[in-house]
């Protein structure tokens, strides 16, 4: 029997108000968010928490010549999960952007995930998290490349730019994403 699995992508303190790299109106995201992944564990959903987990001399920094400010630095406060969020010891956390080299934008892109999820027998999977136009985007391309079914939650996602959530959206939809909202989501498990 399949199970469906939550991807919460990069919630981390660097990426909320107040971080080094905040998306927009991150803050009201992360309650509807922890009610949210308690929902989706109650029917039996795999959890999956993605983070930023970077080298402190990373590829992507300004200083070696990246377009971002350091962020995410692996085992720093700005790379915690962000309050209330609290990730259970049965959930899966999958750390990116660990190598010096590579964006590591995609929870997929050097982290096994895609091997881990089809150990649990996942053949769907929804995307939530931060932020839609990089790390959202890039995981929900990984995980239909990788075959699995995906939805990407509109209500629980957050962008560095907003207005640029309607061409991103369409993106993934055309790459045959399904665009739904968290509660349509949680109805059809």
């Amino acid at each position: 029997m399949s199970k469906p699995a939550l991807i919460v992508v990069d919630v981390q303190r660097d990426f909320c108000e107040g971080g080094a790299l905040a998306a927009a109106d991150t803050l009201s995201l992360l309650e509807p968010l922890r009610r949210f992944v308690e929902q989706a564990r109650s029917k039996g959903a795999v959890v999956v928490y993605t983070r930023d987990w970077h080298p402190t001399n990373h590829s992507s920094f300004r200083a070696q010549g990246g377009p971002w400010p350091v962020h995410c630095v692996a085992d720093t406060k700005g790379a915690e999960i962000m309050p209330p969020l609290q990730p259970a010891t049965t959930d899966v956390i999958v750390s990116k952007g660990v190598a010096l080299e590579g964006a590591g934008y995609s929870g997929f892109e050097a982290t096994g995930l895609a091997d881990k999820l089809r150990s649990l027998n996942v053949e769907r999977v929804a995307v939530t998290g931060i932020a839609t136009e990089y790390c959202v985007r890039a995981t929900a391309l990984d995980s239909l490349r990788a075959e699995f079914e995906t939805t990407v939650l509109t209500d629980l996602i957050r962008a560095v730019n907003p207005n640029d959530m309607p061409k991103v959206l369409a993106e993934l939809k055309q790459a045959k994403a399904q665009i739904r909202t968290s509660a349509e989501w949680l109805a059809s498990l």
